[in-house]
């Protein structure tokens, strides 16, 4: 089975560079733009299922691809992003400015922040591995699978198929209906 993993289109806070977590943001017209280019790049494969996250971002990202491969998405809460806590909806450089011991483990070691109300990369980590589970075991008879989900999740995806520390995470660039391809076998032991 190939799994592709693709990020929403962009979105006002990409933008601005702030927190969006689990807001309910819409695409932006060059978000859906970005999503229909992607969605014509796929009309070309066989992709038989594709699954978002609960978020409008994820869901408008994933209509519009499946209107050029004539699909039905799913949402499954597995994918959402991470839970931000009191960063939500801050940009950047306002939690560099409220929660600077915060910040700064955030980009130096990422995977140790630990924050009330915030998940963790570990956390993350163990419940999108579990959704990956899922749609391999509940729908091993397709052959290519289409997630839309957020960078968070693509990247704790990345690190775990390439047996990383977590604390390289903020070292992948994931953009904008960046779009990653796994077998499922490359998920082999972490599962």
């Amino acid at each position: 089975m190939r799994l592709f993993f693709v990020r929403h289109g962009e979105i006002p806070a990409n933008i601005h560079k702030i927190y969006a977590g689990r807001s309910s943001e819409g695409l932006t017209t060059r978000g859906r733009k970005q999503a229909n280019e992607i969605g014509r790049k796929f009309a070309q494969d066989t992709i038989e299922a594709v699954f978002h996250s609960p978020l409008l971002r994820t869901a408008e990202t994933a209509e519009i691809i499946c209107q050029h491969i004539v699909c039905e998405p799913i949402a499954v809460d597995s994918f959402i992003e991470l839970k931000m806590g009191r960063w939500e909806g801050l940009a950047e450089h306002e939690v560099a400015s409220l929660y600077p011991d915060e910040w700064k483990r955030w980009n130096s070691l990422p995977a140790e922040l630990l924050i009330e109300g915030r998940e963790t990369l570990h956390q993350l980590q163990e419940r999108v591995l579990a959704g990956v589970r899922t749609i391999i075991v509940n729908y091993s008879s397709l052959k290519t699978i289409l997630v839309v989900t957020h960078v968070a999740v693509i990247r704790v995806i990345i690190l775990s198929v390439e047996n990383r520390n977590l604390n390289q995470y903020k070292l992948i660039p994931i953009p904008n209906c960046g779009t990653f391809c796994f077998n499922s076998s490359d998920f082999n032991g972490l599962l």
